[in-house]
């Protein structure tokens, strides 16, 4: 009798036992579903903001682009006049180089830098958005700026050792030596400096820029 009574208790308590560790494994487990069901919430909605983020950036290094393909073609004139194949016209000569300049891009990387912050992007499973949106932001992003820093560089030199001789024609329509001033533009100073300006423009910066607006329409599809 005393055994069999032993044999219930011991029934009974394994059964209250299992039922607590049932009861604690389960609340364990809603709240890890609960914590994991909330965070991919904010990460939805952290692709959300860089999805957001992304089109900015796509509309705005298009305008970059847009802008340096003209001053492209613009250099381009003035190479043809130096070369001997486009008449000099002072004029137009003078606006021309007055009004070079380094439209560059620096994106906008809140949204992405905030997450990753937060350490919700890279609990995400799509290890190909996490790739992606990782090149883009970490490569092409940061060899962008680099790229955009040198040619504000270049440029700034450009104006300053260069094009300065232009500022004065370009506000003074009068009281204009444009004999010296032809004579500097056909020089070899001048002549190097807009070549070194559109070699980088030309092989160096527009294809970073074209590198990033291609990797920006990748990302753009894929956060859709």
């Amino acid at each position: 009798m005393v055994n069999l009574d032993m044999k219930n208790i011991l029934k009974r308590g394994g059964i209250e036992f299992l039922a607590v560790f049932l009861g604690i494994a389960l609340s364990l487990w809603v709240d890890d579903y609960r914590e994991l069901k909330e965070m991919n919430t904010r990460l939805n909605d952290d692709y959300d903001k860089i999805f957001s983020e992304v089109k900015s950036n796509l509309s705005n290094i298009n305008e970059i682009i847009l802008k340096n393909q003209k001053l492209l073609d613009n250099e381009k004139i003035l190479i043809n006049i130096l070369d001997g194949n486009q008449a000099y016209k002072h004029k137009e000569i003078v606006n021309q180089v007055y009004n070079l300049n380094a439209p560059t891009f620096f994106g906008r990387t809140s949204a992405y830098n905030a997450s990753v912050a937060s350490g919700r992007f890279n609990i995400s499973k799509n290890d190909l958005i996490i790739e992606e949106v990782s090149l883009l932001y970490e490569h092409y992003f940061t060899r962008l700026y680099l790229n955009g820093d040198l040619f504000d560089e270049r440029m700034m030199d450009f104006k300053k050792n260069h094009a300065f001789p232009f500022f004065k024609p370009y506000y003074t329509k009068s009281d204009v030596d444009t004999l010296s001033l032809k004579k500097y533009f056909f020089s070899d100073k001048f002549h190097n400096g807009i070549l070194l300006v559109h070699d980088f423009r030309n092989n160096f910066y527009l294809n970073r820029l074209n590198d990033t607006r291609d990797q920006l329409m990748k990302v753009n599809e894929l956060l859709k």
